[in-house]
């Protein structure tokens, strides 16, 4: 069945193919705006990259002077520690969160999402605080036992634990979303049929994942590279430099070095399009489904519930627990070379930091800032699932590049780390020859934040497509509904999951977003993790931690409504 929007009419075809758009202009018009948004400063990069900047020649012939190539490595055995361990975080977790009993513990989801919440170099400094001499791990294990923490934490390996307790959450989104949506029909057959646990998994299970992992992998890398939060705060400090860090440190301190910071660019764009071309490969490797889901799967844990919920606490443990005690005493204490007892306690520092002038503006300018970035990125990916949902069959070859384009350069912020982005709209959006530009004003931090936080929202709406079955449009065209009917009152309650879903997180992205926000706000711009990270360096410890403990309290706030409200949606859908 075919759906044409534009029309306001209905024409019915093969059943597999959803609602979509007739007009090219709508199409390319997409293809244009993702042009501009995505592709222009990722190019602008590259040929600063060869051609120098102001003056300075290029600095591509110094990559690989052996310093430079140890860079190199160090992010790629970063990236992969951060994958090992993010799937171990994950993977158990979200099927326990999907196919068991423990679903019903949705608290669970919401205590997970606060990694995600809280900005990681304040994660890292939390870790830190509670490792350092006469921490709280001393205090709680003793001298040997927080040495030993203390050995872990400020090592490679610990750098990637720590990095993985927030960046695990995207793989388990990804996991649990697509666990949520596998028929319960399918493991019910091949368990009729005399397949054992291992084979039900092997044989059913793990092909239908695949390409969702591939793809979750490829986030959990390309994020693990381009997070500068930790290597800035930990890595430095353990003689452990990568290359976000080497970029970063070249355009912020002096003497700047624009060139030296676009030829490493270069090379973690080839990293994230290398990653993207596996992924590429592994997703045309996806077994469809073959409808919605009706009824979901679930499994008897057993005796093995146990040990479920001894994995998820100590998930919760290392990701939530021991930070954020860290971040809450960090907060409240007077004195930091004295125990957290009721004297050495208060909360005068929440009120201090709540005051106009103070981070009350930084506060509201980010949430403002980050609803609005959400909202235009969950409209332009739904937008961009429809028109990459289209039936090849039914289009025109330059309609059919058109729109695996708009698949390419969806999906490209998230190949490319975040930091090789801003570098390149630092390159295209300040370019004198512009006749206009966006530069120094709120809206280049908001169209930062849109192209950073889109690819989040429209794999979360890809996900919810897939799982709409097609005898629903059927039904409707039968019914005589018209193409917007159809599209309002059918395809998008079906996608509102996976919408709410992306949404949520690119709100939540924007809001805690420190590389874009600190390198393209005007100067008298004041933005929540730049604001906080002044603080730290300013040693203003105890305000930081305050601001980060508010930042973290009004996400979850929103997190808790949004997911009641999702849960509700779900519940009516089952009925």
């Amino acid at each position: 069945m075919t759906t044409d929007i534009d029309s306001g009419g209905t024409d019915l075809g093969s059943a597999g193919t959803k609602t979509r758009f007739r007009s090219g202009a709508g199409v390319y018009a997409l293809l244009a705006l993702l042009l501009v948004a995505v592709a222009a400063p990722l190019i602008a990069m590259l040929i600063r990259a060869v051609t120098g900047y102001n003056g300075d020649p290029s600095a591509l012939g110094q990559l690989l002077r052996p310093e430079n190539l140890r860079i190199v490595g160090n992010t790629v055995l970063l990236g992969v520690l951060v994958v090992v361990i993010s799937t171990a975080m994950a993977a158990p977790l979200a099927f326990l969160m999907s196919w068991t009993r423990l679903r019903r513990h949705r608290w669970i989801d919401i205590a997970v999402m606060v990694p995600f919440l809280t900005p990681p170099y304040v994660a890292a400094m939390a870790w830190l605080d509670f490792t350092r001499i006469n921490g709280l791990g001393e205090r709680w294990l003793g001298a040997s036992g927080g040495a030993l923490v203390r050995s872990v934490v400020e090592s490679p390996v610990g750098m990637a634990a720590i990095m993985s307790c927030e960046i695990f959450t995207f793989l388990y989104l990804l996991l649990r979303n697509r666990l949520d949506a596998v028929p319960a029909s399918l493991d019910e057959m091949a368990a009729v049929a005399g397949a054992s646990a291992g084979q039900r998994f092997r044989l059913v299970l793990a092909p239908l994942l695949s390409p969702t992992y591939a793809l979750g992998a490829l986030i959990v890398f390309i994020r693990a590279a381009g997070e500068f939060g930790t290597p800035v705060t930990l890595g430095n400090r353990i003689g452990f430099p990568v290359l976000v860090s080497e970029i970063y440190g070249n355009v912020t301190i002096d003497p700047l070095n624009f060139p030296r910071a676009a030829a490493f660019s270069t090379v973690l764009l080839t990293m994230g399009m290398t990653v993207w071309g596996l992924q590429q490969w592994m997703s045309r490797r996806e077994v469809p489904f073959g409808g919605r889901v009706a009824r979901r799967t679930r499994v008897d844990t057993g005796w093995w519930t146990a040990p479920g919920w001894l994995w998820i606490g100590l998930v919760l443990l290392i990701s939530v627990l021991v930070p954020y005690i860290s971040i809450i005493l960090g907060a409240m204490t007077v004195l930091r070379s004295k125990p957290p007892s009721m004297d050495n306690l208060t909360f005068d520092y929440f009120a201090r930091v709540l005051r106009p002038g103070r981070g009350l503006d930084a506060l509201q300018n980010s949430i403002t800032l980050a609803l609005i970035a959400a909202t235009v990125a969950t409209v332009l990916a739904v937008a961009c699932a429809m028109v990459i949902a289209r039936r090849r069959g039914a289009e025109t070859r330059a309609r059919a590049t058109a729109r695996r384009g708009i698949d390419l350069l969806g999906i490209a912020p998230d190949t490319v780390p975040t930091i090789v982005l801003v570098i390149g709209f630092i390159f295209l959006w300040n370019a004198p020859w512009l006749p206009f530009t966006p530069y120094n004003t709120r809206a280049m931090v908001v169209l930062a934040y849109v192209v950073i936080t889109l690819p989040v929202v429209l794999q979360n709406v890809k996900v919810a497509y897939a799982a709409v079955d097609d005898k629903f449009l059927e039904a409707a065209a039968t019914s005589g509904a018209t193409a917007w009917q159809t599209l309002w009152r059918i395809t998008i309650p079906l996608l509102m999951p996976g919408i709410v879903a992306g949404w949520l997180l690119a709100f939540l992205l924007g809001v805690r977003e420190v590389v874009a926000s600190s390198m393209v706000r005007p100067a008298s711009l004041q933005l929540l993790s730049p604001w906080i990270l002044g603080q730290f360096d300013q040693g203003h410890r105890a305000e930081a931690m305050a601001m980060t403990v508010i930042g973290v309290l009004g996400s979850t706030v929103v997190l808790v409504v949004l997911e009641w409200w999702r849960n509700r949606m779900s519940e009516k859908r089952s009925r």
